[in-house]
């Protein structure tokens, strides 16, 4: 794991853990790292330390399945403490030693593997292309626990180090040097010869400048005026972005406060004790298991089906060539997959292709993508007026508009064309797959990929699984979501399958709350304070109100018992109207907002008060707040009785991907298994008594409850 071998009378260590592609600071790190590291600082001989990887990149940060150990049961504050001090320590160890260290990382170092990097001396770092360096722990509900919010604002400033810290922005090498974490940015063959030049030149300094005598923080401490300003402001800002629900930035801004006034290894003490609470908070433990665990689980693809030998598509298919299916063949051509692109006439499919270019060059113009890549993804783009363009596809997908009618004629139309073992796909999103496959001459061939807008920026994709679908055939999908570099989460057939379900409960809950008269401000306030990027009506109008009125028109047949209560019906009323008004939305400029050319867009409370006059008496942001979020929560209970929506893992990472549920609740089934099964159904009954059966929770689900079942263990 670690070896060690001399360059003069230099010892270089180079960390290179087994079995891993890169390397990852675990609780057996400090077993292999301190023997070696000691050794080298006992030698007389030896005048100076290089800190290496034998990987591609250094180190990617701590191992993540501790970090959520460390909230097991039984595990106290102390033994979390201990755990974590143990790296403090060996970092101090690093930059106490009284010989020159030098970190040189051949690429990405992020979290502990940059904390490392910054307890050296002095840091080199590869010109690597792909490499970041950062501390993204916050991103996780954590905070850098190893020193990074100590040494960074010694490094760099209070204020430089603010928004590196509390947003966990990752940067570039070169970004690096210039914001002052790395001295040295070279090629990856010249690494080693220039931390030995670095050591052989005298540049690099046996002690750290916080612990030489009349150190003062770069730009000022605490208490100058404009590191006071700066500070007021951010808290500030950061307790208006989290609304009280992410503890981890502003335990990252008390320990950046607190920490400068404090001698380092004190300032290390008060760092660590602010970690731990965060570690074993509900917060960082749901986001650890959702954004790290279930979303490395679907990238792996453990719902592929085994003993289905792997699979390439070299040639795609896309019917239709609007928003949805020019964003699915640019990802796929930016995959290195050939795109055939038809639609009902040449000219429309060209005029898609040339919508993708459009994108592709506005990518280049921003420094998103190279023009060479550019130029490849867009010559694999053919546009087609035929089927008879889809004889040698492998995967066709249906992107067409949402009717029954016009799908099943395609679908002849294409299978007609297509190979026999080719697969098709509709993207559908709210139409059964066993249905739109009863046209099919090979349903075994036929399943659902239901992709996201804008295609290119949304990384989920819900695969349905229709009762015909094979096994091969749900591999085949699977292979290629991960050559788009998609993530997928699998789901059985249903109406609605499983996201336009809780997406549509929590629109729907708004209008709800708009036809009770509670104000649209509010209902819009409480979304964001819940933790949605925007309120039930703001989401309404941006997947446009003509996409929800067809949905509901499609529940309506699938509406009994708890779907049918009265302010059920009056919000399908409200749609026919709003339908009927030809207020879809922003696609229109006229929806629950008003959208002036030029200017913010904002609520039409005129409109508004047209079809639901506010009531006298309000209620409280929080009652708001339950009933959005219950609303969710209870639909996808209802998913998981139904078999739509199976794996608890996927119920939440689809929650958060689709339609952005609050990252610090971990998604529906975390927060279903923190309210507590017991209380969760004895609110869901309450809330029925008040409000109507639509939070009337299935039979199914209630037995599991009583018998003890939790979604996660």
């Amino acid at each position: 794991m670690i070896s060690t071998r001399l360059q003069g009378s230099v010892a270089i260590l180079t960390i290179d853990m087994p079995g891993r592609t890169m390397n990852a600071l675990g609780a057996d790190f400090a077993g292999h790292f301190v023997p070696a590291f000691e050794a080298a600082v006992a030698d007389a001989n030896i005048t100076g330390i290089v800190i290496t990887s034998g990987k591609p990149s250094f180190i990617a940060g701590a191992d993540l399945a501790q970090m959520a150990g460390l909230a097991a049961s039984g595990v106290t504050p102390a033994d979390a403490l201990a755990h974590i001090a143990v790296f403090g320590d060996v970092f101090r160890r690093i930059e106490t030693c009284g010989k020159p260290v030098v970190a040189a990382a051949t690429g990405t170092a992020l979290g502990g593997g940059l904390e490392l990097m910054l307890a050296c001396h002095y840091r080199i770092a590869a010109d690597a292309p792909a490499a970041r360096f950062g501390l993204p722990e916050v991103k996780l509900g954590l905070l850098p626990g190893a020193g990074g919010t100590q040494r960074v604002p010694r490094l760099i400033g209070l204020a430089a180090s603010i928004p590196l810290l509390t947003q966990g922005t990752e940067l570039t090498a070169a970004a690096a040097q210039k914001a002052g974490l790395i001295h040295e940015v070279v090629a990856a063959e010249q690494l080693i010869d220039a931390a030995l030049r670095a050591l052989a030149d005298g540049r690099v300094k046996a002690v750290a400048a916080w612990d030489e005598k009349g150190f003062r923080l770069p730009g000022g401490d605490a208490y100058t005026a404009a590191n006071q300003n700066t500070l007021m402001a951010a808290n500030a800002g950061l307790h208006a972005a989290t609304r009280g629900n992410y503890p981890a930035p502003l335990a990252i801004m008390r320990c950046i406060y607190e920490g400068s006034k404090l001698p380092m290894d004190k300032a290390l003490k008060l760092e660590q004790k602010h970690f731990v609470t965060l570690v074993q908070g509900r917060v960082a433990q749901n986001m650890i298991r959702t954004l790290f665990f279930a979303k490395q689980a679907a990238d792996k693809l453990v719902r592929r089906p085994a003993g289905v030998p792997a699979s390439k598509v070299n040639k795609l298919g896309i019917l239709g060539s609007g928003f949805m299916g020019a964003g699915i063949a640019q990802v796929s051509a930016l995959a290195g997959i050939d795109v055939v692109l038809l639609d009902r006439e040449q000219a429309i499919a060209e005029k898609g292709r040339a919508g993708i270019a459009q994108a592709l060059e506005a990518d280049v113009q921003k420094g998103r993508l190279a023009a060479d890549k550019r130029d490849a993804a867009l010559a694999r783009i053919v546009a087609a007026g035929s089927y008879e363009a889809f004889a040698d596809c492998d995967l066709v997908i249906e992107a067409v508009i949402e009717d029954f009618g016009i799908k099943a004629i395609v679908t002849k139309a294409a299978e007609a064309a297509m190979g026999k073992e080719a697969i098709f796909a509709s993207n559908t999103s709210a139409l059964p797959i066993n249905d739109l496959a009863k046209v099919s001459l090979r349903p075994q061939n036929f399943i659902g990929l239901h992709f996201f807008s804008p295609v290119p920026k949304m990384a989920l994709v819900e695969v349905i699984v229709g009762k015909d679908t094979t096994p091969e055939t749900l591999a085949r999908a699977l292979d290629y979501i991960r050559q788009i570099r998609k993530t997928p989460i699998v789901v059985n057939d249903g109406y609605g399958f499983y996201t336009t379900r809780c997406v549509d409960a929590y629109v729907r809950e708004g209008m709800r709350l708009l036809l009770d008269g509670v104000d649209p401000v509010l209902i819009e306030n409480a979304g964001t304070a819940l933790g949605m990027p925007v309120g039930p009506l703001s989401l309404g109008d941006e997947v446009g109100l003509d996409v929800m009125h067809h949905i509901t028109h499609f529940f309506r047949g699938k509406e009994q018992g708890a779907w049918a209560d009265d302010r059920h019906q009056r919000v399908n009323a409200l749609m026919d109207r709003l339908s009927g008004e030809r207020r879809f939305g922003r696609k229109t400029g006229a929806g629950f907002y008003a959208y002036p050319a030029g200017a913010a867009k904002h609520l039409d409370r005129a409109a508004i008060a047209a079809f639901a006059p506010p009531a006298d008496v309000q209620p409280s942001s929080g009652q708001i707040r339950e009933r959005l979020l219950y609303a969710q929560l209870v639909e996808a209970a209802r998913c998981w009785a139904d078999g739509v929506a199976t794996e608890a893992g996927e119920i939440d990472l689809g929650a958060v991907l689709a339609w952005a549920f609050p990252t610090w609740l971990g998604g529906p089934a975390a927060a279903i298994d923190d309210i507590g099964m017991t209380a969760f159904v004895a609110r869901c009954d309450t809330l029925c008594s008040e409000l109507g059966p639509r939070f009337s929770l299935p039979q199914t689900f209630r037995d599991a409850a009583a018998s003890g079942f939790r979604f996660h263990s």
